[in-house]
């Protein structure tokens, strides 16, 4: 259900009550306190699409919409619409575009055609028979199907086609147990991640880190954020050779430069010194959630970090040590 329907009904309903006075009302902040003004009344008007009276048009701004109908609005829609059932849609549109708002017989709305974007139905004019993926048949279930939509469905699927806008942690996680390459994406993610931290601060690195700079920059930062583009790329199986390319280039360097290898932890509950580890690791190794240290996950128990017992320890000597406010 749409913003515009929600507040036509609630229009209808609320459209034959009696509002309070505003002097009824127990305001925060008293009128003498904060001294209040009306803004102007907006100098324009709505009007049906299909209205052609122009009377003082050039004095007052015509508003594209009213009651029956308004223009569609660009927006990121993560569900699958149910399927549609004609009359009741075009009833629910009052029997109008919902591009452009020209209203039809219901006779002839058959000639009508479906978005399946946005939900609704359009003009042959506002609907092209464009086609295109739809979001939210991604993300729920990993259909890369293309279907009709409405040219403005299509302009905005175009623009958005880059952007980092899909999380699937949060819209659908179970896309990763689904989706064997998805999840392979994350984990290649998540060392990037780690080797571009490693990068910055290496000297010797600043070609790889350059080639790294050149990518879309949410790669490195939250490996749940996707684009449309990266979705349609791990289905293709195009985006997963190049994330290993980066990572096996990454873990070469990092494996042969001293400066980085000084940069490894050694596990301080088993005392390996032989064996330096590191953040990118991710199949034997965890990083502390806290203070961050490595750690082997066969030795790692949670909460019972050595270095968080340390810095919590010397907190705790530094607020014995200095003296209490009041004893001044």
């Amino acid at each position: 259900m749409s913003a515009e329907t929600v507040a036509i009904a609630l229009l209808k309903r609320f459209s034959e009550k009696q509002l309070p006075k505003a002097s009824d009302l127990e305001w925060l902040v008293s009128e003498q306190d904060a001294p209040q003004a009306l803004l102007p009344l907006p100098n324009s008007f709505p009007v049906a699409p299909d209205e052609s009276d122009m009377t003082d048009a050039s004095k007052r701004t015509r508003i594209r919409g009213n009651f029956e109908w308004a223009p569609p609005r660009a927006q990121i829609i993560f569900n699958i619409h149910p399927a549609p059932k004609q009359k009741v849609q075009m009833a629910k549109q009052n029997y109008r575009c919902a591009g452009c708002g020209m209203k039809v017989e219901p006779g002839f709305a058959k000639r009508f055609r479906y978005c399946e974007y946005l939900g609704k139905y359009f003009c042959q004019c506002c609907h092209t028979n464009a086609v295109a993926y739809i979001p939210g048949r991604i993300l729920q279930k990993w259909d890369f199907t293309r279907y009709y939509i409405s040219n403005f469905a299509r302009d905005l699927l175009i623009k958005m086609n880059l952007d980092p806008l899909f999380n699937i942690q949060d819209i659908n996680s179970g896309l990763y147990r689904k989706v064997r390459a998805l999840d392979t994406v994350r984990e290649y993610r998540d060392q990037l991640y780690y080797f571009k931290t490693f990068l910055k601060m290496c000297r010797y690195g600043e070609r790889l880190l350059e080639d790294l700079d050149n990518r879309p920059p949410h790669w490195f930062t939250d490996s749940h954020v996707y684009s449309l583009q990266d979705l349609v790329e791990v289905k293709t199986g195009e985006l997963l050779p190049v994330l290993k390319s980066l990572v096996m280039e990454c873990f070469k360097h990092v494996s042969q430069c001293q400066l980085c290898r000084a940069k490894g932890f050694i596990c301080e509950l088993c005392n390996n010194g032989k064996d330096v580890i590191f953040p990118f690791e991710l199949n034997k190794v965890t990083e502390c959630p806290t203070c961050h240290s490595c750690f082997h996950k066969a030795c790692y128990i949670p909460d019972k970090c050595p270095r968080c017992a340390r810095i919590e320890s010397r907190k705790l000597q530094l607020s014995r040590m200095s003296p209490p406010n009041d004893a001044r």
